[in-house]
């Protein structure tokens, strides 16, 4: 191992290792692995953890934000699909595989009176159901099933939020964030997980 300062190698623990490039120090996360057909193992970086000064200690790496940052509605469309169980259960009875569609549909026109697909792009509906191949195009009874999947998705959500406008707001206000392919929910207001507890509401989108 190079002589590396004390105050270097403190920062170096079990599966990391360190770079020195021109009197800088930087801090790697590291495995090993056995060379295939020899005894040898090999080191294989698995990222840059942060650089090492004397000042500041380990200086963690900024992340660095790959491709789109994503924002989609979460609060209030997962609320509405956690009450919705008996509803898809109806559908899958009649509908079978276009179920989960017109559910889908049902919620968006429940909530934005709108479902589109735009609509369904910018909700977290569609991770919630990665399989719906999401169009518009309905049967004269499909379309009659999901004006009444939105209606009794309606009443579901009156039912637990009633003339309670804060916190319909408040679940409005909700959203998921991906970054960098993780998923992040925005700060819950206060009084909306309690609220969830008394009515037995547990979201069910992915996070």
């Amino acid at each position: 191992m190079a002589d590396y300062p004390q105050w270097v190698l403190k920062h170096k623990t079990k599966g990391t290792y360190i770079n020195c490039v021109n009197g800088k120090y930087y801090l790697y996360a590291a495995h090993s692995e056995r060379v295939p057909g020899t005894k040898k193992v090999k080191r294989v970086s698995d990222g840059y953890i942060g650089r090492i000064t004397e000042k500041d200690g380990l200086i963690p790496a900024r992340d660095k934000v790959a491709g789109d940052i994503i924002v989609l509605k979460y609060g209030l469309h997962m609320t509405a699909l956690a009450l919705a169980d008996e509803i898809l259960m109806g559908l899958r009875r009649e509908f079978r595989g276009a179920a989960e569609r017109m559910l889908v549909m049902g919620i968006l026109l429940a909530t934005e009176k709108n479902a589109d697909g735009d609509s369904f792009n910018a909700s977290a509906l569609r991770l919630a159901f990665p399989g719906v191949a999401y169009t518009p195009n309905l049967t004269g009874k499909q379309r009659t099933g999901v004006e009444r999947c939105t209606r009794m998705v309606a009443d579901k959500l009156s039912g637990a939020i009633g003339d309670n406008t804060r916190m319909h707001a408040m679940l409005e206000r909700i959203y998921m964030v991906i970054i960098n392919n993780k998923q992040y929910l925005s700060q819950m207001p206060a009084g909306v997980g309690e609220w969830m507890k008394i009515h037995g509401i547990e979201w069910r989108g992915t996070i």
